[in-house]
């Protein structure tokens, strides 16, 4: 169970924090602006882009391009899934039951979908 002495605040810190290092660290992408939402047994992370990559952009143009894309962002995170896990069951004290992720090219955004093993004290909405 998640130590109770640390505020929802505290929470999404913490859960903001692992989340970009192990976006800068292992998958090499750098963000300016990340959200976290934190209700009962699910955490919604939303990572903005620093900057475009010009061989991205131009890719994303087609729907083609937008598939590949998103194949591999979603490959590469598959890869390294277990070190986040990792890293953020320690943060949180508790298991994580399913990490998803979706890159929405147009927008620049990445967004990480957690689900935990059991509901966190004092994150109900």
């Amino acid at each position: 169970m998640l130590d109770t002495s640390r505020n929802r605040a505290e929470i999404e810190y913490a859960v903001m924090l692992a989340v970009l290092d192990f976006q800068t660290q292992y998958m090499k992408s750098h963000y300016t602006r990340a959200t976290v939402h934190l209700v009962e047994d699910l955490i919604e992370i939303t990572l903005a882009k620093t900057s475009s990559i010009p061989a991205e952009d131009r890719l994303g143009e087609s729907p083609e391009g937008r598939a590949m894309l998103q194949q591999v962002h979603a490959s590469l995170f598959m890869s390294g899934e277990s070190l986040l896990r990792h890293k953020l069951e320690r943060e949180l004290g508790t298991k994580i039951r399913h990490l998803h992720t979706f890159l929405n090219i147009p927008e620049g955004t990445n967004t990480i979908i957690i689900k935990l093993d059991g509901v966190l004290d004092g994150t109900s909405a």
